[in-house]
């Protein structure tokens, strides 16, 4: 009952997000929603045992929400500093969420092909200049590579496993790797921001991160 309400409440805040884009209280409804996703997230890990592997991956939504209020002062300041320390910020999450995983179930090196792609497309597409990330080309790079493991880790946990949790984690993953890769082209495209893109990024976003929060309730 108190995860169905936590889950709610959560998917009240995100709505509120998408309502305040471009306003002052932009900032503190996302403050707001990434609290409800930890306070999801730790209930969910309460239903299961308590290990190591559950409290590294539930630090991960800590970093995520501080990362997601730090990119929402961005929109509004356009500080490139807030911008580089939110991402820099969620990618010390996704090393949680992987550090965690990595305790569940250790993936096969076939599975670092995806992230290796991954991360060599990018290289691509910053070189033709579709996307131009500056002097945070080689961050990002390294972000990809961590996302996409994130993805190849969960997809290879899925195949293993086989749970209904898995396959929610898979699926979790799924979305925050989709909504990584239109922040790329959202905040470093030469098409420029739009509102369409911006949507998609936090719909994905919040879609994923609820995901995640509730595989935790049968993962480990």
């Amino acid at each position: 009952m108190e995860i169905a309400v936590s889950a709610a409440v959560y998917l009240v805040l995100a709505g509120t997000v998408l309502a305040l884009r471009g306003r002052p209280s932009y900032p503190a409804a996302k403050a707001a929603a990434g609290l409800a996703f930890i306070v999801l997230a730790v209930l969910c890990a309460l239903e299961g045992n308590i290990t190591p592997g559950v409290r590294t991956f539930t630090a991960g939504f800590v970093l995520c929400a501080a990362g997601d209020v730090a990119l929402g002062v961005y929109n509004l300041s356009r500080r490139t500093a807030w911008m580089a320390g939110g991402i820099g910020v969620f990618f010390c999450g996704h090393l949680c969420f992987l550090g965690g995983l990595w305790k569940l179930h250790t993936a096969a090196p076939a599975w670092l092909l995806l992230p290796a792609v991954s991360a060599g497309v990018l290289v691509v597409l910053l070189r033709r200049g579709v996307v131009n990330m500056g002097r945070l080309a080689p961050f990002g790079v390294c972000y990809c590579f961590a996302v996409s493991t994130l993805l190849a880790q969960s997809l290879s946990v899925a195949f293993a496993l086989a749970t209904p949790a898995a396959v929610l984690l898979c699926a979790g993953a799924a979305l925050f790797w989709t909504s990584d890769f239109i922040l790329l082209f959202l905040y470093f495209g030469r098409q420029g921001r739009s509102a369409g893109l911006h949507i998609a990024n936090l719909v994905t976003y919040y879609g994923g991160i609820l995901l995640l929060a509730l595989s935790l309730c049968g993962l480990f």
